[in-house]
Order: structure tokens, then C-alpha cells, then sequence
């Protein structure tokens, strides 16, 4: 079964929204035609065992209340981005087209744990400056001081970073 990104969202928000108010998908998108919450939720609703509950993990992990915010990346990437509130260094981006690239998903994570464990980031390789240039499993070290493409803006900040080819 394949599912493009936006899908994905939509229904992740859907069942994020089930789970936390006890409605039904057809409450939460009432605007929503049944042939359409057909075409873009019935994968998903036909989901059983494991699928199931890891749909629904990440539905509780961007329902509201949650620490994890959704943004919007695909301009930059053509990715969605969850971002970790607490401390907004920590980040998980998905690719809308995983087939097309072997940057399916990319953490962001903070280096503090890192070094203050001895890792020396900047033995790292430096994170490439455009999309695609990632080796799959390959930490990188990104300084916070130019445009990083995934997310499209610089982030002022440092990050390990390292993606994973799932497609």
C-alpha cells in the first residue's frame, strides 16, 4: 500500500483529533465528502495489528497538548517536520516522496549529549549544503551557520543530523 505524505498528515491529524476528543474521523472532518475520507483515510482505516497502533503513536505524538508540533517543510523539501517544543533542538523531518530520495527521514538531534559525552562534532562530516547529498546512516555536523535545506531557513543553532532510506 502506498500513501503519499500529506495522506499521511491528514490522517495522522484525523486520529490525533479522534484520540484526544473521543469523535469520530467523520465529526472531525465534517466538510469532508465520504468518498474523499474514503480515498484519503481508508488506507489507514484498514490498517490492523502493529500498523494500527504505530498510526496511532504518532497521532498522540502531534495531538494537541503533545510536545511535538508539525511544520510544514515541504516548500524548502518537500518534507513534513516535527519539531520538539520543549526545547525546539530536536527535530524529525518525512519525506512526501520517499521513493524519489534516499532522505526518507532526517533527525535533527541536539549535540549537547553528544559532547558533553566526548564526541568531538567537528570530526563529523559536515552536513551537505543541498538535498540529496546525504549518506543514509552517516552522522553529520551542522554549525547553525547557513541554510539548511531540509529545513530551508538557517537555524542558528547546531545539530548531529543523519537520514534514513526507508523507500
Amino acid at each position: 500500500m502506498t500513501m503519499n505524505w500529506k495522506s499521511m498528515a491528514l490522517i495522522v491529524g484525523v486520529l490525533g483529533a479522534w484520540a484526544c476528543t473521543g469523535t469520530t474521523p467523520s465529526v472531525a472532518v465534517a466538510d469532508t465528502s465520504t468518498a474523499e475520507m474514503q480515498e484519503q483515510y481508508g488506507p489507514v482505516l484498514k490498517l490492523e495489528g502493529n500498523a494500527r497502533k504505530e498510526i496511532n503513536a504518532i497521532a498522540n505524538m502531534i495531538a494537541p497538548g503533545s510536545k511535538m508540533v508539525p511544520i510544514d517543510a515541504t516548500k524548502a523539501s518537500g518534507e513534513m517536520c516535527m519539531l520538539e517544543t520543549v526545547t525546539k533542538h530536536n527535530m524529525v523531518h518525512f519525506s512526501q516522496t520517499p521513493e524519489q530520495t534516499h532522505e526518507d527521514v532526517v533527525y535533527f538531534i541536539n549535540p549537547a549529549t553528544f559532547v558533553a559525552n566526548g564526541l568531538d562534532v567537528a570530526k563529523l562530516p559536515r552536513h551537505p549544503h543541498e538535498l540529496g547529498k546525504m549518506k543514509p546512516l552517516q552522522w553529520y555536523y551542522y554549525d547553525g551557520t547557513y541554510v539548511e535545506p531540509h529545513q530551508g531557513s538557517q537555524l542558528n543553532k547546531e545539530f548531529v543530523i543523519m537520514s534514513i532510506d526507508v523507500k
